[in-house]
Formats: C-alpha cells, structure tokens, sequence
C-alpha cells in the first residue's frame, strides 16, 4: 500500500522537478527580442544625471541613445513615464529605419507655426518662442535667458501665480507654471498692461534713492532681454510666421498710431556706472596675500585668481582656460572659441601680460598636467545651464575675496574690474578697451573714468599761507607772464 502510493507520487514529484528545472533553464537563458518591440527601449530609457553644487541630481525626463547609420545620437523623449517614453523610442527607431535621420530630426523639430497658430484668440506666449527658436540662430543660453523674462513678464500681466512651486523642476511645478504661462495670447501684451508692469516693477525700490537706482539697472536688464526677443532681425526675417500684433496708441502729433508694445515703453536712468575701488583693497594688495595665502594651499584657485585680476578674464572663460591659449613668446593669452567656450558677444582677441604673471602660470605646468591651466576633478559637460567645472575651487576663491575686503555680490568679476580700472589709469581708455576686449570704447568709457578727463580747479595758492588774503587778481600781479606770451614781448593791449 505504501510501495504503491510511493509509486504514484515519484513520477508526478520527477515531472514537477522536470518542470521546475525547464522553467529555470528558460529563465535563465536570454530572450531576443526585436527593436521592433516596446520591451526592448523599455530597458533602455533612461534619466540622465548632472552634478550641482557637489550632489548628483537626476533629469525627470527620459531619454534614450540610438546608433543608425553609423551616426549616435541621445534624443529627449519629453516624457518622466516610461511606457510612454519607451514608446516614443519605438517609434523614433522605425521612423529612423524607414525615413533616416534627416526626415526623423525634422519631425522631431518643433512643428512651424503654420501649422499651430490657428487658435481663435491668436499667437500665443508658448508658440511665439518656439517660433523665434526655430529661427533664430541665438545661442542656447541667451535665448534661454530671453525667453525667462519674456514669460516673467507675461505671467505678470496675465496674474499667474508665482511662487515657490515655480522653481520646482524635479516635481514638475515649473511644467505647469511653464505650461500656463506658454498658452497665454500675445494680444493681452498691450501697452497699458506693460506700462502698469513697469510701475509695479519700479515700486520694489521704495524710497531709498540707492536702491532705486538698483531696480532701475534691474528693470533695464529685464526690459532689455523681453525686446531682444522682438528684435527687428528676428520677427522680420521671411520665414518667421507668428503674427505680432500691433496696437493703437495715443499720439500727440498724430492723434493716434499703431505700435508694437516694445516701442511704447522706455528704459530708466540708472545713473552713474563708474568702477568704484572698494575701500582699502588695491590689486597689489591682492596679489601679495593671494601669493602668500592661496599659492601653497590651494595651487588651483591661486591660477584662478591670477587669470582673473592680473589677466582680466571673465569667469567662465578662466574656467576652461587651456595652457594652448599662453603664449609666453610674447607674453599673451589669446581668448577665442573653442570646443568648451565661446567669448560672451565674440569678445575673442589676444591679452597681453605682465611677463612675470606668464612665468608664474608657466610655473605649475608639468608632464602631468590636463590640458586646462587649472585642474578639478569636475570634469566638463556640454550643458544649456551655467556650470563650472571648476566649482570647487571657485568656492575657496570667493570666500578668501570675502576675507580680503571683495563684498560685491560679483566678487570674481569685480576682479576683471580692478584689472581694467588700473589699465585705464596707467594707459588710458583705449589700452583699456583692447584689454578688456570691449566691442565699443563706449562701453569702456561708461564704466571707466581716463585720467587724463580728471581737470582739478587750481585753487592751491588760494589755500597757502603766502596766499591767504590775496585775490586770484593780485596773485596774477605778482607772477610775471612766462617767457614768450605776448606781455613778455611787448605787445600793447587795450582795455
């Protein structure tokens, strides 16, 4: 009885096992499965990752990495769900098979406004940039920064509520705040809702006079970028299709004219721009404590700051700087673009140095040194946001200039302005621009003052003793006329 049992349970137990070890075995072994399928760009989307301010943050967004044709591209897919974007890929990949990747890049491409302006209220905010961004040739950044105010101030005349959750980009706020600001029309932009932004802008600064001059410097920057937007070589060129709607505005001559809103709105006084030295702090100064101070114990940002005071570079072009860009022939560093950096307005050109600094630099470079005059462990990424790869080493360097009597909310470029201010006055205004590498003398001359412009009144014989009591008349009585004036020669004068 129990032998039989025994023997109608075996076989079952060994197909049990039989079964186990076949599923194992299909387990184990890999399946193919065809890039026509959604499983397999399931398991290859992917968020990308960036380093900021010394955490590693992740993007929402998915994206994925296609090699076709021998070219490799990564593609965003638009999307943090990753059904969606892992069906997204599928089909970027059979369009890819089918069409290439001209065809496919050009569905990708935001689609013309041709074919999106069609809303009963116009053009809106959201279609107007896309448009300018697909035909304009503006660099990523600037036009990222152009289209920031321009929504600013849409979202202002429209009432869309900003606040915290705006600057939440990992969940989604800044998508949605985004979003409402994009669908809101071009018409609502009217003369009198800008001007009404204007005042609401200018009352930030109460009635402290220095802080008005502040928001006026502030309200010129932001009206500045909203124009470039509208800027006659952009909306005017023939394949740009959005239409910019004109208003009628009052006219004292006229009686009534049509304008655009930009033309209706002026820019503020922001008087003086004139470098001031900050109290008690001078470039030679400066050189002498960074030497002793940051040379031994932080090599890195030492170089850093050698660039920017003794060189006058800009932040982020000190950032990438390479040992190809010294020239120690003639004592030069040439700024020009490159593969990590193009100068700010094409304000490339060649900075003549002191030829001590070019052997100081010289000094750190060895066998084992990177390409880059300054070396971090950040390495550099082709990014749309600011990023410096030398991060870490700008840190130590901001806080020693706060140390050492730098309070500007700009330290590191107050640096290019100690440099340009001392070769105003040791060289004059013009030495300065080349320096400086400004595109307009103009621009040297409104932040610089020549000291040849410096006339002082002479008013010192007036405040010695041997003058005290003595009118400029009688001073004039007393000191002959040098040799040569018409006095000295003869010359008889008429009263």
């Amino acid at each position: 009885m129990n032998a039989a049992k025994i023997a109608q349970v075996c076989p079952d137990d060994a197909s049990s096992v039989g079964t186990e070890s076949r599923s194992r075995e299909e387990t184990a072994r890999p399946r193919f499965i065809p890039k026509t399928h959604v499983a397999f760009w399931r398991a290859r989307v992917e968020r990308r990752t960036y380093e900021y301010e010394g955490k590693t943050l992740e993007v929402p967004e998915y994206s994925v990495r296609m090699k076709f044709g021998g070219i490799r591209k990564r593609l965003a897919l638009g999307t943090a769900l990753k059904e969606e974007a892992a069906l997204k890929a599928r089909d970027i990949y059979l369009s890819l098979v089918a069409k290439g990747w001209a065809a496919t890049l050009a569905e990708l491409a935001p689609k013309s406004a041709v074919e999106t302006v069609r809303s009963e209220v116009g053009p809106t905010v959201g279609e107007f940039i896309a448009e300018v961004e697909r035909t304009s040739n503006l660099k990523t950044k600037t036009f990222r920064r152009y289209a920031q105010y321009f929504r600013m101030l849409a979202a202002h005349i429209q009432g869309v509520k900003t606040d915290a959750s705006r600057y939440n980009y990992y969940g989604g706020g800044l998508t949605s705040w985004r979003e409402r600001v994009d669908a809101i029309p071009l018409s609502v932009i009217t003369p009198a809702a800008v001007a009404d932004w204007k005042i609401a802008y200018l009352r930030r600064a109460g009635s402290d006079p220095r802080r008005k001059l502040e928001v006026n410097r502030s309200f010129n920057s932001a009206l500045r970028h909203c124009k470039s937007l509208f800027s006659s070589q952009i909306i005017n060129k023939p394949n740009f299709m959005v239409k910019v709607p004109r208003f009628k505005v009052p006219d004292g001559q006229l009686g009534e004219r049509e304008a655009y809103w930009f033309d209706t709105v002026d820019f503020e006084r922001v008087g003086s721009m004139k470098f001031q030295t900050p109290p008690g702090v001078t470039y030679e100064k400066l050189v002498t404590n960074a030497r002793n101070e940051l040379r031994s114990e932080h090599p890195e940002a030492y170089k850093l700051f050698l660039l920017c005071l003794c060189a006058g570079l800009r932040r982020a072009e000190a950032d990438v700087c390479l040992w190809t860009q010294l020239n120690p022939e003639d004592n030069s560093i040439r700024i020009e673009a490159n593969e990590f950096i193009e100068p700010k307005h094409g304000s490339g050109g060649t900075v003549y140095v002191d030829p001590s600094l070019m052997k100081e630099l010289l000094s750190f470079k060895n066998e084992d040194s990177e390409s880059f005059v300054v070396n971090s462990t950040r390495g550099w990424k082709p990014v749309i946001y600011q990023r410096y790869r030398c991060e870490p080493h700008w840190r130590i360097l901001l806080d020693w200039l706060e140390d050492n009597g730098i309070s500007a909310r700009k330290k590191v470029h107050e640096l290019r302005k100690l440099f340009g201010d001392a070769i105003v006055k040791q060289n004059g205004i013009f030495a300065g621009s080349a320096q400086l590498r400004h595109s307009t003398i103009q621009m040297t001359a409104s932040h610089y003052t020549d000291p040849r412009q410096r006339a002082a009144l002479p008013v010192g014989n007036l405040f010695s003793e041997a003058g005290q009591g003595k009118s400029p008349q009688d001073s004039n009585h007393e000191n002959p006329l040098p040799a040569g004036s018409e006095r000295s020669k003869g010359v008889k004068h008429t009263p």
